[in-house]
């Protein structure tokens, strides 16, 4: 007969929630609050949308260089983006039938870079 052991592991309230997502900052975008109180989220890595009641926790782990982002608690809705462009086409969409209360700016630094560096010669 062989010996077994039992472990038991107490489980508080606040690990009970469900992660949605957590994914580091490099991967993570925020599109903002919708009409309906949902927070909309992006996981870059998978182009998938995560619409939630929460915002993001943003914590940086041990010997991490870079934030994380961690959404827990209830999904509202889950939505997987073929492409890049689609991802204006979801938030035109939630612009038409939700609205939109809260929306970061949006900044494009490819073309400041551009400028910035435009006599470079190496």
């Amino acid at each position: 007969m062989s010996a077994t052991t039992t472990t038991h592991e107490t489980i508080s309230d606040g690990q009970q929630d469900d992660i949605v997502l957590e994914q580091s900052g490099s991967y993570y975008g925020y599109l903002g609050e919708d009409g309906e109180g949902y927070h909309h989220h992006v996981d870059e890595a998978t182009n998938t949308v995560y619409v939630t009641p929460d915002r993001a926790e943003r914590f940086l782990p041990e010997n991490a260089g870079v934030y994380w982002f961690r959404v827990c608690g209830e999904l509202d809705h889950t939505e997987k983006l073929e492409q890049d462009d689609d991802r204006d086409r979801w938030v035109a969409y939630v612009e038409s039938v939700r609205g939109w209360t809260d929306r970061p700016v949006h900044i494009d630094v490819t073309e400041i870079f551009a400028e910035m560096h435009e006599g470079d010669r190496r």
